[in-house]
């Protein structure tokens, strides 16, 4: 479109306020059988294109006035956007337009095509619902994905940090000025992040999103958190005061865990086909990454899961609770924490037996790149991460090594013994 077409009574908000309300909507010629109109009804204001077809015409509804809001281009249309729609567009081919934020492409539903498609029958899709639902649907996800830019996220993200932590529905005490909790939260706001960032990637690649609409996500990075603490892990005593507080059927399941370095969804899902006696071996279907790993046992491992399964047909599970009735999800949550509680054990969870899994076999095999793959993680990074505390130190072999300056040969001072140390 070379020139706007001059309106006087439509192209400002001032004009269009003072405009009487009336059924017949304010039309305005662009081209030949093409019309833009301004609709003011009592209540409500609209856009409107009509166009001729055969003997008559037909209108349609194409946006907001920017009466009352800033234009978007999508939902809420200035005079200039109004013609410009009407004019590139024919009319019944169009699909409606939104009248309200929550009818066009918002990121709530971004969010939810992610899920639907993406993330279906993964170990990661309860959680990231959860999260997001928590977190981001009703705040930022209301707003339509052409609305937002990297600002308005990085707002969202910095805000999430602020946010006291909600467990069960309750909200728990919050102190800001402590780094532990700050820490928390801030990772917590990264997870969040990290979910809508892949949601939007994933609706780019699969060409779910306007095409002139650039990449904004993309410049917002996370928090930076510094080292992440080690998870826990469990030392041999501690083990055996683990199983030994926990009930016969929660005992299994830990031991199972102990012996594979499984994922409680994982080993619940176990069937006894599963467990191949003949190598030694355990098939393990990792729902969180997609792998399928056998994972081979150690004789103690070999002598357990023959125990249980024994006279159960191929397609039993190997673990159930006490009733006979299957894990669900939840299951595990409170017969856990009372095991732990009464072996007297702080900072334990289900998921400890997998680090302590990993720790196991990378002290018996100092062998990081071994441990990675048993563990089934994409790369060896995030296990020398986590593990490389339990590596021989090759800096303080080398430093051993170091010849003697010789500019210190020594005094007879020497500590005292059972005294300590005056502050001055």
């Amino acid at each position: 479109m070379a020139r706007l077409p001059r309106e006087s009574r439509l192209e400002t908000r001032e004009a269009r306020i003072k405009l009487a309300a009336r059924s017949e909507p304010y039309w305005r010629q662009i081209v030949p059988g093409t019309f833009v109109g301004y609709r003011k009804g009592k209540k409500a204001v609209a856009w409107v294109a009509r166009q001729r077809q055969a003997d008559g015409y037909i209108e349609q509804r194409i946006g907001t006035p920017d009466d009352h809001a800033p234009a978007d281009g999508q939902v809420v249309l200035s005079y200039a956007q109004a013609v410009a729609l009407a004019t590139t567009l024919q009319v019944e081919e169009r699909a409606p337009r939104p009248k309200h934020y929550r009818d066009g492409l918002t990121l709530d539903r971004v969010l939810t095509a992610y899920f639907d498609e993406h993330l279906a029958g993964k170990g990661s899709e309860t959680i990231a619902r959860q999260s997001w639902a928590l977190h981001g649907a009703e705040s930022i996800g209301r707003k339509l994905v052409t609305a937002l830019d990297a600002p308005a996220l990085r707002k969202w993200h910095k805000a999430l940090a602020t946010k006291a932590p909600v467990v069960r529905g309750k909200v728990q005490p919050f102190d800001p000025a402590d780094p532990e909790q700050l820490r928390g939260r801030k990772s917590t706001a990264n997870r969040n992040l990290t979910i809508v960032k892949a949601a939007l990637n994933y609706a780019w690649a699969n060409d779910r999103l306007p095409s002139d609409l650039p990449t904004w996500w993309v410049k917002v990075a996370p928090f930076e958190l510094g080292d992440d603490p080690p998870p826990r892990m469990l030392e041999r005593d501690e083990i055996t005061r683990l199983l030994n507080a926990a009930p016969a059927d929660l005992r299994e399941l830990l031991t199972g865990a102990l012996m594979t370095g499984g994922r409680r969804g994982e080993l619940v899902a176990l069937q006894v086909r599963d467990y191949s006696a003949d190598h030694g071996t355990v098939r393990l279907h990792q729902s969180k990454t997609g792998k399928t790993l056998l994972q081979p046992l150690t004789p103690e491992g070999e002598a357990f899961f023959q125990r249980a399964t024994a006279g159960k047909g191929p397609l039993e599970p190997i673990f159930t609770r006490a009733d006979g009735r299957a894990w669900g999800r939840d299951d595990v949550t409170k017969p856990m924490a009372a095991a732990v509680e009464a072996a007297k054990l702080d900072d334990v969870s289900f998921k400890t037996t997998r680090a302590t899994y990993g720790k196991l076999l990378l002290v018996a095999t100092k062998d990081i790149e071994m441990v990675a793959r048993a563990l089934g993680h994409s790369d060896s990074r995030i296990t020398r991460k986590h593990y490389a505390q339990y590596l021989p130190n090759e800096v303080a072999k080398a430093v051993a090594k170091m010849p003697r300056l010789g500019v210190f040969a020594g005094d007879n001072v020497s500590p005292l013994k059972g005294r300590k140390r005056r502050a001055g």
